[in-house]
């Protein structure tokens, strides 16, 4: 685990914390990127296939720690202040649990020697997903971000956001990054990686700006260096 305190990990809107949009932006990233590499992927070849797998257990490995953290984390407190405001988004999230399980064991199925159609068919359930979920968190956005703000004050969010952070692994804090970083704004990664590198061993630091450096084009991650300081 890497405990560390990141105090500005989530952005602000007119002074408010908003807890749901950096997980968010990174998980549109994701999906988007999985759904698009799924389309074009040559299921009768290997080395093809195997690209797919690796990403898709990246994707698969945030979308089960975002629905953990923000069960426990965004919905269990505010079902505490304002009860039944979360059972529709609760009831999604064991529906999401279930189709992700099954596209999951769909994808690591496949094992180079399989149709296009059989890949089609694939392609089209993760798309089908993709619309899903991408309902299901404009839903957080528009509905339970504002109920977090009227019910918490931003030292109670910002709590949330550090037990979040020290329960998480290294390994999915890289992830995050790998996603979150190119689907945000240079200020506020630089915010978030200001706090970093103050409060993370050194090793941490730079295993993050490695990830990162894969991930943007070279202007915007010298850029992103300059205003880190």
């Amino acid at each position: 685990m890497v405990h560390v305190i990141l105090p500005n990990y989530v952005c602000h809107n007119m002074n408010r914390i908003k807890s749901l949009d950096p997980p968010h932006k990174g998980l549109r990233n994701a999906l988007c990127q999985l759904t698009l590499l799924a389309g074009k992927t040559d299921y009768a070849n290997p080395d093809s296939v195997a690209k797919l797998q690796a990403m898709g257990k990246e994707v698969f490995h945030l979308l089960k720690d975002h629905s953990h953290t923000e069960d426990k984390f965004i919905l269990a407190p505010l079902e505490a202040k304002a009860k039944g405001s979360t059972a529709e988004f609760i009831d999604d999230h064991k529906e999401i649990e279930e189709l992700e399980t099954e596209l999951y064991e769909e994808l690591m199925a496949f094992n180079g020697h399989h149709s296009e159609e059989d890949g089609h068919r694939f392609y089209l359930d993760l798309c089908d997903f993709q619309s899903f979920y991408l309902m299901h968190i404009d839903g957080e956005d528009t509905e339970i971000e504002p109920l977090m703000q009227a019910h918490f004050t931003d030292d109670e969010l910002m709590g949330h956001q550090i037990e979040i952070m020290q329960e998480m692994s290294l390994e999915t804090l890289l992830l995050w990054f790998k996603y979150i970083v190119p689907a945000r704004r240079l200020e506020e990664n630089a915010q978030v990686l200001r706090g970093f590198k103050g409060a993370a061993p050194q090793e941490a630091f730079d295993a993050a700006m490695a990830v990162i450096k894969n991930e943007l084009d070279e202007m915007e991650y010298q850029r992103l260096v300059e205003m880190i300081g």
